[in-house]
């Protein structure tokens, strides 16, 4: 089940133009496999063109419209990723987007014994 919140009521005079109606939390899993970390979003008759998608060390930013409805998904994920290795694929309305889950051992030093 998604969540669904109605937009704030415009002001006497104003008009809400071209932006969603509803904005929609939509259905998701995530799980772990070896070192990627993998997140199924059902987002149905979303435009590829219209998915928009941001990655951080550790936060994945998701937006997505069709008709009336913008889908939003904002994840905080506890983990460093590494936001340069980041594969998305989009099909009948199933977005996967795998991270390459960030190691904090590779850059670390290596301490020598005195």
């Amino acid at each position: 089940m998604a969540i669904v919140q109605s937009p704030p009521k415009a002001l006497k005079g104003q008009t809400h133009g071209e932006s969603p109606q509803y904005r929609v939390t939509p259905n998701y899993s995530a799980w772990m496999a070896g070192n990627e970390f993998i997140i199924q979003v059902a987002i149905p008759g979303v435009a590829r063109e219209n998915i928009k998608m941001k990655a951080l060390r550790d936060l994945f930013y998701l937006r997505a419209e069709r008709d009336n409805i913008e889908y939003a998904l904002d994840l905080d994920l506890n983990f460093d990723i590494d936001p340069n290795q980041v594969a998305a694929k989009y099909m009948e309305g199933l977005l996967r987007v795998a991270f390459k889950r960030k190691n904090p051992l590779d850059e670390a030093y290596n301490v020598p014994i005195n």
